[in-house]
């Protein structure tokens, strides 16, 4: 952890922030799994169960049954807490979706935009070092408000094959009875590419590892993908007047996460120091051994001469998760143009989003979100535009389609316009 004021030291900060590509190897590996999915479908899955997650597998059992996951038992506690969240994603979603729309074109006849559902969707929910039960919720939801009808879910499993009894808890609650288990990128490759037992997708969403990751990159266009995103990260903003505690509990909720991320600006030099010491109390006493060495090492504390610094700094960091808490939240938030999600307020930590409030927790990471958004209802819908020209429009504008065409030297183009002129004439 350090604390930072010079602006040399600033400038390596931000430096770091660049996206890094994948290394060779990871590629080679990815492409070779790739290539192995292809060839022998089903039983490439299988081979690469056995060999990274020690799990035999045969084909017929890559498909979780009905039976199993109707009868997955969890805490009654968890159960509650799915179902909790659930409602709140869901009515997030809702709201979400855009309204198909038609207006009447400048020159006559009329044009719109209309939406459609992909077909079918694949889910892939990481279960790693941890299950990640909120992830099933964050993006099976946003797929089930947009209409799409076929949606599958992926996941690791157990040496025994067992499924994360959380997941398949969570997939009964949402009623999505195609689950499959085993090798987690070898999976997103069969879901993409489609084999016996795993048919194609068309979107692929959903966290995962830098193999899961760099699998969405290599078959990107192949089938649609939601984001290609990296580990955690977090920027809070805080000036004096926010209680030193909450921020650092907030930020070590965040750098808890394997290979996250972490940055507080401040306008204070004396907060600074106030929260490094409560960061230090509670890594000491009540998070003792819950962020790693590198994890800390990784948080800095930026100090700055104003919020509109501190907002100038945040927008070049574009962090995946940003929390706002100061005299005047929304002043500060107006000058905001890039983050995956924004929390404002002490009552709202990262956490609530992470699990329960309602915006999907799939976000943007590695300064993307300067140019990309979250997991939305919209990574499952197509945007169709629709036009229609009357006569009196297609008269108005023929001779601009016909001066397009001669000067793009495409003289099929133009003939669209005059054998209609021919016809009218006739």
């Amino acid at each position: 952890m350090k604390i930072i004021e010079s602006k040399e030291a600033l400038e390596e900060v931000l430096k770091s922030r660049r996206n890094e590509r994948p290394s060779s190897r990871l590629v080679e590996i990815v492409s070779a799994i790739i290539k192995n999915v292809s060839k022998a479908g089903d039983a490439a899955v299988c081979d690469y169960t056995r060999q990274f997650d020690k799990c035999e597998l045969s084909p017929s059992k890559l498909k979780v049954s009905k039976r199993e996951i109707e009868n997955a038992k969890c805490p009654p506690e968890l159960e509650k807490a799915i179902k909790n969240a659930a409602e709140g994603i869901r009515s997030f979603h809702e709201k979400q979706l855009r309204a198909p729309w038609k207006a009447e074109g400048p020159f006559g006849g009329n044009f719109g935009e209309i939406y459609r559902p992909v077909r079918r969707a694949g889910i892939y929910v990481p279960a790693g070092t941890a299950p990640l039960v909120s992830s099933v919720l964050m993006s099976v939801i946003p797929a089930q408000v947009a209409g799409v009808k076929s949606i599958c879910v992926a996941t690791p499993c157990s040496e025994e094959g067992k499924v994360n009894p959380g997941i398949l808890a969570a997939c009964k609650i949402l009623g999505v009875y195609e689950l499959y288990r085993g090798h987690g990128p070898s999976l997103v490759a069969a879901m993409c590419l489609g084999t016996r037992t795993i048919e194609k997708v068309n979107v692929i969403a959903g966290p995962g590892s830098a193999a899961v990751t760099e699998m969405k990159r290599q078959l990107f266009g192949c089938v649609n993908v939601d984001l290609i995103a990296g580990p955690s990260e977090s920027l809070i903003i805080a000036d004096e007047s926010a209680e030193a505690r909450f921020v650092a509990a907030d930020i070590l909720s965040q750098a808890e996460h394997h290979g996250s991320s972490t940055y507080i600006i401040t306008t204070s030099k004396k907060f600074a120091e106030t929260v490094a010491k409560e960061i230090g109390s509670l890594t000491a006493k009540e998070l003792q051994g819950a962020v790693e060495p590198a994890g800390l090492e990784r948080l800095n504390i930026l100090c700055v001469k104003d919020l509109k610094e501190a907002a100038k700094i945040s927008n070049q960091i574009a962090p995946e998760h940003l929390q706002i808490m100061t005299a005047d939240d929304d002043k500060v938030l107006a000058l905001i143009a890039n983050a995956g999600a924004v929390f404002l307020g002490k009552w709202t930590p990262v956490p609530m989003g992470d699990f329960a409030f309602g915006p999907s927790h799939v976000l943007p990471t590695g300064a993307a979100a300067a140019f990309m958004s979250g997991l939305s209802t919209a990574t499952f819908l197509k945007r169709m535009s629709v036009m229609k020209a009357d006569k009196a429009a297609f008269g108005k504008m023929s001779e601009t389609m016909e001066v397009f065409s001669r000067y793009e030297q495409l003289p099929a183009h133009g003939f669209t316009s005059r054998v209609r002129k021919e016809k009218n004439n006739s």
